[in-house]
């Protein structure tokens, strides 16, 4: 497997297990059971996610990471719940920034699509917890 693509899909393996934890983390705090369902929805994704690359590190011959991106503790350093979803909306577009950036120099088929869809969901999850954040619902 090729070491950079290794890297980055070991690097956003990372930052979606960091979002898995977070997303729990946050789900405790949420005062409406409508964004809390949201939250675990969105929760479930990043789980999802981290497990998808991990296999498709260990498909193409390389090594998935076990690690936790940092995200964590940038979440937790933010005082307010409304600045911490703020913050996850601002790490789900890094993310998708970086699958825009690295998807057309991905030559497998399969990982390609893969990419494609976890873009969507990460736009979606986006979608739903800016409107919640617009309505007021935190």
């Amino acid at each position: 497997m090729d070491s950079q693509l290794e890297g980055f899909l070991n690097s956003l393996a990372e930052a979606e297990r960091a979002g898995g934890r977070v997303l729990h983390e946050l789900t405790e705090l949420a005062h409406s059971l409508e964004l809390r369902e949201m939250l675990k929805k969105v929760g479930h994704d990043e789980g999802y996610y981290a497990g998808e690359l991990a296999s498709h590190v260990r498909r193409l011959g390389g090594i998935p990471s076990t690690k936790t991106g940092d995200f964590v503790e940038k979440i937790r350093a933010v005082g307010d719940f409304r600045g911490k979803l703020e913050l996850l909306n601002r790490g789900q577009r890094w993310v998708i920034r970086k699958i825009e950036e690295n998807v057309p120099t991905v030559s497998d088929a399969q990982l390609k699509a893969f990419l494609v869809v976890m873009a969507e969901g990460h736009r979606v999850n986006i979608g739903a917890l800016d409107e919640k954040l617009k309505e007021g619902i935190v």
